[in-house]
């Protein structure tokens, strides 16, 4: 699932990053086989684009149920324009970068 939040502002962008750093780590700990990733843009600095995998769709129903939960509230504070996509792995080539250079 992917989800592109666009902010008013880069703080306000700043700020619901910084809350997601926050709350995700140890909302994954329990979450076994989800991954998180948020992507930067320093062209568009005030929007936030995460992209989560699961594993099955159990995993992503329970883990959307935690982003309800945990992370609608301060997204509804700041009101950014969200967008959201969901699908399956058709295709996948190449070796994970995970962020090591």
């Amino acid at each position: 699932k992917i989800f592109i939040r666009t902010f008013p502002s880069a703080g306000e962008c700043e700020l619901f990053e910084s809350i997601l750093q926050t709350k995700w780590p140890d909302l994954l700990k329990s979450s076994q086989g989800a991954r998180f990733r948020a992507l930067s843009n320093k062209q568009a600095p005030h929007v936030s684009i995460v992209v989560w995998e699961f594993p099955n769709e159990k995993s992503q129903r329970l883990m959307e149920k935690k982003i309800d939960d945990n992370i609608s509230h301060f997204a509804k504070t700041l009101s950014p324009k969200t967008v959201s996509a969901s699908g399956e792995v058709t295709l996948d080539f190449g070796e994970l970068y995970a962020g090591k250079a």
